[in-house]
């Protein structure tokens, strides 16, 4: 009877003991597979992470390249309005200092000579009121009487430097200010002085 009792415990121990490694087992490969699927989402997870995070450096680099060449062009073509607007204020400035008193006598004189074979005709000229009373003296030296007689000088607030003449009544005047010149020079200038910008930008 213990016999029988001994070999029956026995039994049941053994039993047991495969069962729970039996169970051991199974947990631990149940583990192993958690853990393999885990360790796979994970790595699928971090890739993907990792290709996202190029992709946004690489589209964050290409529009930063982006920003700093529309920035330098920009700029250039905010260095080439103002090259040129500085152009034009020197011109303007040459200008005005060429058209003198002196200068714009001689001018006119030269005018009214050359259309004084077309018979007498009365001349108006406009100028500011600062060179005025000049030219006038120097036209009265410098025109013939019967000239002078034909010629009226005129203030006009509109013009800043150098003149205008035409023939008294009628509203045709041939314009010599500086800024009459100065935009008959800008469009031969400008064009130039821009290609010149351009190719220095190429």
């Amino acid at each position: 009877m213990d016999v029988k009792l001994e070999s029956l415990i026995a039994k049941i121990k053994q039993d047991g003991i495969e069962e729970a490694e039996k169970v051991s087992k199974d947990i631990i490969k149940k583990a192993k597979t958690e853990a393999e699927t885990i360790i796979k989402e994970a790595r699928a997870k971090a890739k993907t992470i990792e290709e996202q995070a190029r992709a946004s450096a690489a589209k964050l680099e290409s529009n930063s390249q982006a920003a700093l060449k529309q920035a330098s062009r920009d700029l250039i073509l905010t260095l080439k309005i103002e090259i040129i607007a500085l152009f034009d204020k020197v011109l303007k400035q040459e200008c005005g200092e060429a058209l003198n008193p002196d200068f714009m006598a001689g001018l006119i004189t030269k005018i009214v000579d050359k259309w004084k074979t077309s018979g007498d005709i009365d001349w108006e000229v406009l100028v500011n009121k600062s060179d005025k009373e000049k030219i006038e003296k120097l036209l009265i030296t410098s025109l013939k009487k019967e000239a002078k007689a034909t010629l009226e000088v005129k203030v006009s607030k509109a013009i800043d430097k150098g003149f205008r003449i035409g023939i008294k009544g009628e509203d045709l005047h041939y314009d010599f200010t500086d800024q009459s010149i100065l935009e008959a020079l800008k469009e031969f200038l400008n064009p130039a002085l821009s290609a010149i910008l351009d190719a220095s930008n190429g």
